[in-house]
């Protein structure tokens, strides 16, 4: 047994040593030329049935606006639209009302088109596979939600209206009707990414509960498209005004 041991031992230092040694090096530079390369025909035709599915997915056209929509700030027609779109289609999966939603600025990473609305044009807008979250939070962190996105003037939020001055979110009033209060708790419909502290979030890691809805956030949004273009009745980008600045 100890000789066996002591082969497998030299053999694999062997095989750890070979007694190579990097003398020189040398490289080269491939260009790879979309223009000038040429098509693998065997790939395409593999590919072709896949390309055919996923074309006819992004082409699929959802609504039709009559004119850009685009984002801003401190308010803007995109802003208002997805966050009640968020806030509509949010609510119906989680089976009850929410109060209000959110969404970072940064994440709205394309506006939408004059005319066709498509699948694409969402993914354009949504690119990322977030989670739709459902935040159970005092007043007083709600508050500071708002107060932080506002000091970088990037406050978009549906289900509610109000001011920021000096940085500072005031006259909060609700489209159900309520106010806000530091003691009460309020539902938020915000992005998996915000709620776990994403975006300098971190002070919503401890909320009073935190449910994912198992909904993503572009799925949401191309359900909600999907609806409007249904009824025939084109988008009008409008903003309301529900964040302003003094």
């Amino acid at each position: 047994m100890k000789k066996y041991l002591l082969l497998l031992a030299l053999a694999t230092l062997s095989a750890c040593n070979p007694g190579y040694h990097l003398t020189n090096r040398t490289s080269n530079r491939i260009g790879v030329d979309s223009l000038t390369a040429t098509t693998d025909s065997s790939m395409a035709n593999f590919l072709k049935p896949y390309r055919q599915g996923l074309d006819k997915s992004m082409n699929e056209v959802l609504a039709r606006s009559t004119g850009r929509i685009e984002k801003g700030k401190p308010d803007a027609p995109l802003n208002d639209l997805l966050t009640d779109a968020l806030l509509k289609q949010g609510s119906e999966k989680y089976g009850k009302p929410i109060d209000c939603s959110h969404l970072n600025y940064g994440g709205i990473r394309s506006n939408l088109p004059e005319g066709t609305i498509t699948t694409g044009s969402i993914f354009e807008v949504m690119p990322f596979d977030n989670q739709l979250i459902v935040l159970t939070v005092t007043g007083a962190m709600l508050q500071e939600l708002m107060n932080h996105f506002a000091q970088k003037n990037e406050l978009v939020m549906g289900g509610l209206r109000a001011k920021i001055h000096n940085g500072a979110v005031q006259d909060v009033t609700f489209t159900n009707g309520r106010t806000l209060k530091p003691n009460e708790t309020y539902t938020v419909l915000l992005s998996d990414y915000v709620a776990n502290g994403g975006d300098d979030a971190g002070f919503l890691k401890n909320p009073v509960r935190n449910e994912n809805i198992n909904y993503l956030m572009r799925d949401a949004l191309i359900d909600y498209f999907r609806q409007v273009g249904k009824t025939g009745q084109p988008i009008n980008p409008v903003s309301d005004g529900r964040i302003s600045i003094e």
